[in-house]
């Protein structure tokens, strides 16, 4: 799990899609730390990773509002990660492939 990552969201109920680069480093006790470099700017991201489930969540700001997104996947059978991101509001969905 550790590693570059990227990570692509996709909200269709508002038509929004981006992309997140990220450098995610997990501790022997599955914390998940890393920072995450978008067009909305960097970002740090925290969360676990337990078997095959990985959570992860961060602050950043939509359109001058802030918002938390939380992720929460799978990993896949062939390395990479899908799942839903919440922002306590609209759900979206998202994919990550290790780089």
């Amino acid at each position: 799990m550790s590693g570059d990552w990227t990570v692509n969201g996709n909200f269709d109920s508002m038509g929004v899609k981006y992309t997140l680069a990220c450098t995610f480093a997990v501790d022997s006790g599955g914390k998940l730390t890393g920072p995450c470099k978008s067009d909305q700017g960097d970002v740090a991201a925290t969360g676990t990773v337990t078997d095959k489930a990985v959570e992860f969540a961060y602050d950043t700001t939509y359109q001058g509002s802030p918002v938390h997104l939380d992720y929460k996947g799978t990993v896949q059978s062939d390395g990479s990660l899908s799942g839903t991101v919440d922002t306590g509001g609209p759900q979206g969905t998202f994919t990550a492939t290790k780089k």
